[in-house]
């Protein structure tokens, strides 16, 4: 007499096992690489966001006691100090021009640059003669994000960001006139 046994063979156990084994393989690279995107985009997220922060403190300090000129470099991490720039570049301030200059770690003038998200580690903004505005390798945990097109020449509409600093380096000599100035920090 043959008894009814109701549970799974051993074959049957590894079969599935096997099955499993084969998804978890296929499934986990295209897992990362969504974990990735996401946070490659939350640095563009972030770097725009810094962005916009600088165009606001901007403009409210014009509307301050002492109007602000352009070309004008914030560099960031935030500082605990305001500072003041000279007539050179230091540790704390973009290079100063006849119109414009640096202020010191994430200020301009009095107003400091704030944003509701994380701001930058390192890097530096500037707002340029035609009011259009730069950013330079503004770092944001393991990205690193600039404003600069296929050619890594300056451009206001494109924000790239990279885990690689030398994929968002400006290397172009003849491009110099858009970089204003300022100190990096945070690499």
């Amino acid at each position: 007499m043959r008894i009814n046994s109701k549970g799974f063979t051993l074959i049957e156990l590894l079969a599935v096992i096997v099955i499993l084994a084969i998804i978890a393989l296929i499934t986990t690279p295209i897992i990362l690489n969504v974990i990735e995107d996401s946070r490659k985009n939350a640095a563009v997220d972030k770097a725009h966001g810094t962005i916009d922060a600088v165009r606001v403190a901007y403009s409210q300090a014009q509307v301050g006691s002492e109007p602000v000129g352009i070309p004008y470099t914030v560099n960031f991490p935030k500082g605990t100090s305001r500072g003041t720039c000279g007539s050179e570049a230091t540790a704390d301030c973009g290079t100063v021009t006849a119109t414009g200059g640096g202020w010191g770690k994430g200020y301009i003038n009095e107003q400091a640059v704030s944003a509701s998200g994380e701001m930058p580690q390192g890097g530096y903004v500037t707002i340029q003669d035609d009011g259009s505005i730069i950013a330079y390798k503004l770092k944001f945990g393991q990205y690193y994000c600039s404003t600069i097109n296929s050619e890594k020449k300056f451009d206001p509409n494109k924000m790239v960001c990279s885990r690689t600093i030398s994929d968002i380096e400006v290397t172009d000599a003849n491009n110099s006139t858009y970089h204003v100035g300022g100190s990096y920090e945070g690499q």
